[in-house]
């Protein structure tokens, strides 16, 4: 090998290295720019396991932690429900005839392959019927919910079962629910069925919310009559007047207003005498009380009494006055007239309108 060969190796040797050396030199300094402007280097997920952590579906809600209870006791595997599950089911319709409603009952669904008949669904029925709490049962029949006691078929694959929550009598206990879902729950799996239910914990607050509600809007409004300096009014007398402006006279001897439809306006009983040994053709006052819950048309109903207790005030000799015997004016009137319309409001902006089938339940 001549001696400008060798050079020529040797020349290009030091241009490859050159290169080399060049191309290192830019990477680096490319690769500072970026961490500078991106943030270092985020570590290599292939081959740095030490902080390794399993997936996980994240943290629920408390919320919707508390909206379901485990299918406890054990229930057969997951089935096949008919129009989509139950999320579908939920959605039915109601028919007019319905009374559950999710705003004052805790609702059990029942979803089931085959039909569950009403042999089959008289021991739950049996068990449910024995509490003093208001059950009530549904099953869906032409997707609508009917109550199984009126409706047309009497098998079901879908059925909803509702625990009143409160009532006059105050909040259902949870220990109480408790026992109700595990009825449900017993009773779906010896049918093979499966059953979804709200959690005990998440009714019973939901129980004492709907007994406050009921506390605040548990009112009676009454106005009373009685005789001036003392006097008493005779109680022919006081039902013959009462019969002429449209009062009606029940079975134990009570008169009452009735609606066209049969409810009940107000009622016009005894103010101010022994409850132990009222008089029998006399009485010392009267009384006009309307149930502020179990009225649809309060405010209206509200004018009508005030007009009738003032008309048999007049007929009879006396004067209007609240319980503690002061007389009533017309500016005390509308007073009492604008605290029930605030609670007539109240109760419709709850969805439990007054004299509703809802407001029937709850304050019967």
């Amino acid at each position: 090998m001549t001696d400008l060969q060798l050079a020529m190796i040797a020349v290009g040797v030091v241009l490859v290295g050159g290169v080399a050396i060049y191309n290192a030199v830019q990477e680096r300094r490319a690769r500072r720019r970026a961490e500078k402007a991106f943030g270092e280097r985020p570590p290599d997920v292939l081959f740095e396991t030490s902080q390794r952590r399993e997936p996980t579906l994240g943290t629920l809600p408390p919320d919707e932690v508390a909206a379901v209870e485990p299918l406890a006791p054990p229930e057969p595997a997951p089935i096949e429900r008919p129009r989509g599950g139950a999320t579908a089911d939920l959605e039915a319709g109601v028919a007019p005839s319905a009374e559950i409603s999710s705003r004052i009952d805790t609702v059990a669904v029942i979803l089931a392959d085959d039909p569950i008949t009403r042999g089959q669904l008289e021991p739950l029925l049996a068990e449910l019927g024995n509490r003093a709490t208001p059950i009530h049962v549904e099953g869906i029949v032409d997707e609508q919910w009917h109550p199984i006691e009126t409706a047309a078929r009497q098998s079901w694959r879908e059925l909803r079962v509702g625990l009143q929550l409160a009532s006059r009598r105050g909040p259902v206990p949870e220990d109480e629910i408790e026992a109700f879902n595990r009825a449900v729950a017993e009773f779906s799996a010896g049918i093979n069925a499966v059953s979804q239910r709200e959690s005990p914990s998440a009714a019973a607050a939901r129980a004492l919310e709907l007994d406050r509600f009921c506390a605040d809007a548990d009112i009676e409004v009454a106005l009373n009559v009685v005789g001036q300096f003392g006097a008493t009014m005779a109680l022919s007398r006081v039902k013959t007047l009462a019969l002429d402006h449209g009062l009606s006279e029940t079975v134990e001897g009570g008169l009452v207003k009735f609606a066209a439809d049969g409810s009940v306006e107000f009622t016009v009983r005894r103010f101010g005498d022994d409850p132990k040994n009222p008089p029998a053709s006399y009485t010392h006052g009267l009384t006009f009380a309307l149930d502020l819950p179990q009225v649809a048309e309060a405010p209206a109903v509200f004018d009508s009494m005030a007009t009738l207790a003032q008309a048999l005030a007049g007929a009879l000799g006396g004067q209007l006055v609240d319980d503690n015997r002061r007389p009533l004016s017309d500016a005390g009137l509308a007073s009492i007239r604008r605290t029930l319309e605030k609670v007539f409001h109240e109760m419709s902006a709850h969805g439990i309108p007054a004299g509703g089938a809802l407001a029937q339940r709850l304050f019967a």
